[in-house]
């Protein structure tokens, strides 16, 4: 993801993640879904609001980001 990702408006962000992206794990954020992608060598975010599950926010996830997914992954022996 470079800068030109940065420039692009929330639904052209979030579309170029659902076409090219590898879904990863959705967990939850203050009731908000958070769908984890994984884009280009880079781990990506997309917010859906809890109540129209309209896409709010689109972002790269930082290291604490990831954090919070992995809390949410179970491994089962």
């Amino acid at each position: 993801m470079n800068e030109k990702f940065h420039c692009l408006d929330l639904r052209e962000r979030a579309n170029l993640i659902l076409k090219h992206g590898q879904y990863l794990i959705t967990t939850n954020f203050f009731g908000a879904a958070v769908k984890l992608y994984h884009c280009k060598s880079r781990y990506v975010e997309i917010y859906h609001h809890p109540v129209t599950r309209k896409i709010m926010r689109v972002t790269v996830a930082s290291n604490e980001d990831l954090n919070k997914h992995l809390k949410e992954i179970r491994i089962w022996q």
